[in-house]
């Protein structure tokens, strides 16, 4: 059912044209089946583009704010994202609802905290369900079976050992890991499949690893799941994958969507 155009109330909105004016008539399309909201960190260049590849259907609305973080992000700035969630969270659609937001960031996640990112975030935005790439990513290996894991990141030394610390200490067997030495933000969306494909069978090739996880939303990696799975003949898991998952599903849609791995079809 299309929406009804209410006019506000102030009398500049509903005075008469001026002279030579005509009103056209319109009637407004379907409300979204589900809005959702994404903080994006301020020099991802990847992860709008991403997170609208996996949730592809035309129903679903994404409403983006960001929060500063620098290209080259080490443990310092990753934390200091803490005091700027609130107010990301505040100016996404601030006279709307929304249905969840995302917070886009898993390296920071890990260094803070979930719990801390979902209170910084309901302090902007009272109430509302908070998703992050970790928790999404975790639960989600989880409910695939997977526990023996290799994992791929694009991070630096002291960012990967939180990250390795973190995932081992959620029972999570890492058997394998790497990581791309690309440390700027803007670079990390522009990995191709190729070294996706040639990691994945680095890392992930012994049949005795469950699924190949790669960690970063500044990865782009929509085009390159259902291929990976493919080839490596087991579950790959994404962080914006992950994150557009959880996102949807703590909207209130269970969908599956075709096409971006095996995690959606749960």
């Amino acid at each position: 059912m299309a929406d009804v155009i209410e006019r506000p109330s102030g009398a500049e909105f509903n005075t008469p044209p001026p002279e030579g004016w005509a009103e056209m008539d319109v009637s407004l399309g379907a409300a979204p089946a589900v809005s959702l909201g994404l903080i994006a960190l301020a020099n991802d260049s990847g992860i709008e583009a991403d997170i609208h590849d996996y949730l592809c259907d035309r129903d679903i609305v994404i409403h983006t704010n960001r929060i500063y973080s620098p290209r080259h992000s080490n443990l310092e700035s990753l934390r200091a994202m803490e005091s700027g969630l609130a107010a990301a969270a505040a100016n996404i659609m601030p006279d709307d609802d929304l249905d969840a937001i995302a917070y886009g960031c898993t390296s920071a996640t890990m260094a803070l905290g979930p719990d801390a990112v979902v209170t910084g975030v309901q302090s902007g935005r009272a109430g509302i369900p908070v998703v992050d790439p970790i928790s999404a990513s975790l639960a989600g290996l989880e409910q695939l079976g997977c526990r023996r894991i290799a994992l791929l990141t694009p991070y630096i030394g002291e960012v990967n050992e939180v990250v390795e610390a973190y995932i081992s200490g959620r029972g999570f067997d890492i058997a394998a890991k790497g990581f791309f030495g690309v440390f700027d933000d803007r670079e990390r969306s522009s990995i191709p499949y190729d070294a996706f494909a040639a990691a994945a069978d680095r890392l992930a090739g012994d049949p005795g690893i469950d699924a190949f996880f790669m960690s970063c939303t500044a990865m782009r990696t929509a085009g390159a799941i259902e291929k990976l799975e493919a080839r490596l003949g087991k579950p790959v898991v994404a962080s914006n994958q992950a994150l557009a998952w959880a996102l949807l599903r703590a909207g209130g849609d269970m969908r599956a969507i075709e096409g971006r791995g095996r995690l959606f079809t749960l």
